[in-house]
């Protein structure tokens, strides 16, 4: 990113992105699904605000973040309208942790940056999305939140009532304890034994009847337009899934925005990466994702 001075130590640009890019970023990526995306709109907020930012704003993390949901309410529509030639089912870009770093540490909230929670984020309504994300995650008061939308405060409450009844926030979070993180590390770590040695029948009993698979390959490389659902049709697609990737590609457990998932490599380069969402009373996998749109697997850390 370019280098930027300002007079005032308080107010200069680079200080102003050094304290709130954090912050920023886990807006955007919640508002975008997009690690890409955010990214870039980090960038593109301050490299617009270099020069104009006065000492006299009241609150400068309210403001900066009024400015990024606006960005981002912009470029959902945008995005949407791109959707619309988009070649099969579109999914959120997964955050992959490879190493000890944690490009999403802050003081929010990690159970609402699940790939759970970005789905439910991408069913709602641009406006809806982001009362809930500022209210839901980071805490912004109604009032806080109604000033950045020119909204009252009731009205705030009134859509953040409505989406509350509208997802199932518990689902979404699926905090891991450090019980439940053992027993998804264990059968994650079984699913790659089977999908990697062709075992397909030692996973039956690790999906739910009504378990369904989505894939997103963007018409770049090959996987189901449709979602695949009922257990014998996604333990079909599974077992072909299998056949093709391996032995040439190595499968290994990861962390998939904070859960345990599945990195698919060739030779070394990402091809593919699967996240689960979980039924908890039967800690079963009552969703799969699989992401093999090679532009969705640019940025891991």
């Amino acid at each position: 990113m370019q280098s930027f001075t300002m007079d005032h130590p308080t107010t200069s640009t680079e200080h102003l992105y050094t304290t709130y890019k954090p912050h920023l970023f886990s807006i955007a990526y919640r508002m975008l699904g997009s690690r890409s995306d955010a990214e870039d709109m980090v960038q593109d907020l301050f490299i617009s605000i270099h020069g104009h930012i006065h000492e006299n704003i009241h609150n400068i993390k309210s403001y900066l973040s009024k400015m990024m949901i606006n960005r981002c309410l912009n470029e959902i529509k945008s995005a949407r309208r791109k959707r619309i030639s988009y070649v099969g089912h579109w999914l959120p870009e997964p955050t992959v942790q490879l190493g000890e770093d944690r490009p999403l540490e802050s003081a929010e909230r990690h159970d609402t940056i699940s790939y759970a929670f970005l789905i439910l984020m991408d069913k709602l309504t641009p406006l809806e999305r982001a009362v809930f994300i500022l209210r839901e995650v980071f805490a912004y008061e109604h009032s806080e939140i109604g000033e950045m939308f020119n909204k009252t405060e009731v009205n705030c409450r009134k859509i953040f009532s409505r989406v509350k009844k509208k997802v199932d926030v518990s689902s979404a979070k699926q905090a891991s304890t450090s019980t439940r993180l053992v027993k998804e590390k264990e059968l994650v770590t079984r699913f790659i034994s089977g999908i990697s040695n062709g075992d397909i029948q030692s996973l039956v009993d690790m999906l739910t009847e009504d378990v369904i698979l989505i894939a997103d390959g963007g018409g770049k490389v090959s996987a189901a337009i449709q979602p695949i659902y009922r257990k014998e049709r996604v333990l079909k697609l599974l077992s072909a899934l299998s056949q093709s990737r391996f032995p040439a590609s190595k499968a290994q457990l990861v962390e998939v925005n904070e859960q345990p998932g599945v990195l698919l490599t060739q030779d070394g380069v990402p091809t593919g990466v699967i996240c689960f969402e979980w039924d908890e009373p039967t800690m079963t996998i009552q969703r799969i994702y699989i992401i093999v749109n090679p532009d969705k697997l640019q940025r891991f850390i």
